[in-house]
C-alpha cells in the first residue's frame, strides 16, 4: 500500500473509530436513563405499597363497620353520631382552619341551610358561613386534604354558656372514639405490584439490548484500532524508506 492510499485508509479509520465511540456514548447515556426509568418506577412501586388512608369506623345498627374516609361516606356515615349522645342535636361538620363549612355544591349549601335547623327549629347557618369546594369526589385528594388540615372537623354542640354552636375545629385524629384511623392502603397493592413487575421487565429486556450493542461497538472500536495501528506502521515504514531515498 502506496503512502498516499495509506493516509486515505488511516483517515477512513479514523472517523470510523470517531463514530463508533459516539455510538457507544449515545448508548450509554440511553442506559442511565434506563437505570433511572427503573429507579422512579421503584420509588414508585414502594410509595404505593407504603401508602396510608384513613378509615372511618361506624356502627349501622347490625355491627361495627369500617370504610374507606371518602366525601361521601362522610355525608353519608360520619353523622351516625347524631342522636347518640344526650342531646340529639350535636353533629359533625367538615370545615376549613377558619371554621367554615365545607360543602360541595350550592344544592348541597341549600339543603344544609333549609334541613339543619338548631334546638328551636331555626336555620343553624347563613349562606356567608358556607365555601364550596371542589373536587371532594377525588378520594385522595380528599383524604390528602384532611390529613394536612385544609379540612378539619368541627362539631356544633352546647357551649360553656349553654349556647349552641361549632366548636373549634380539629383535625381526624383528635375525634373522639376512635372514629377514624389511619392504615395501610393495600387495595393497590396487587396493581403496583403487577405494573412494577411490568415496567421492570421491559426495561431490563431494553437495558440488556443496549448492552450488548454497546458490546458491539466495543469489539469494533476494538478492531479498528488495532488495524489503525497495522495502516499507522504501513505509513511510517513507507516514511522512513523515502528519507532513506533522499539521503
Amino acid at each position: 500500500m502506496g503512502l498516499s492510499a495509506s493516509q486515505a485508509r488511516f483517515l477512513q479509520l479514523t472517523g470510523r473509530k470517531s463514530n463508533t465511540e459516539y455510538q457507544a456514548q449515545q448508548i450509554s447515556f440511553q442506559r442511565l436513563q434506563v437505570a433511572n426509568k427503573l429507579s422512579d418506577a421503584s420509588n414508585e412501586y414502594q410509595d404505593k405499597m407504603a401508602n396510608r388512608k384513613i378509615m372511618y369506623s361506624y356502627n349501622d345498627g347490625s355491627g361495627a363497620k369500617k370504610i374507606d374516609l371518602t366525601y361521601q361516606n362522610y355525608k353519608n356515615f360520619i353523622n351516625q353520631q347524631q342522636g347518640s349522645t344526650a342531646n340529639s342535636q350535636e353533629k359533625y361538620y367538615l370545615v376549613t382552619q377558619t371554621g367554615k363549612i365545607v360543602v360541595g355544591s350550592e344544592e348541597e349549601k341549600a339543603q344544609l341551610m333549609n334541613t339543619d335547623l338548631d334546638q328551636d327549629g331555626q336555620p343553624k347557618f347563613q349562606a356567608t358561613d358556607f365555601i364550596i369546594a371542589e373536587n371532594l369526589d377525588d378520594v385522595d385528594l380528599f383524604q390528602n386534604s384532611i390529613k394536612e388540615g385544609v379540612y378539619l372537623f368541627s362539631k356544633w354542640e352546647q357551649q360553656k354558656d349553654n349556647s349552641w354552636g361549632l366548636s373549634s375545629p380539629q383535625g381526624w385524629e383528635t375525634m373522639g372514639t376512635g372514629a377514624m384511623t389511619e392504615e395501610l392502603d393495600t387495595s393497590d397493592d396487587a396493581q403496583a405490584e403487577a405494573d412494577f413487575q411490568k415496567t421492570q421487565t421491559k426495561l431490563q429486556k431494553l437495558d440488556k439490548k443496549l448492552e450488548l450493542r454497546l458490546d458491539q461497538l466495543e469489539t469494533e472500536r476494538q478492531a479498528i484500532q488495532t488495524e489503525i495501528e497495522s495502516v499507522s506502521k504501513v505509513i511510517d515504514d513507507n516514511v522512513e524508506s523515502t528519507f532513506k531515498v533522499f539521503s
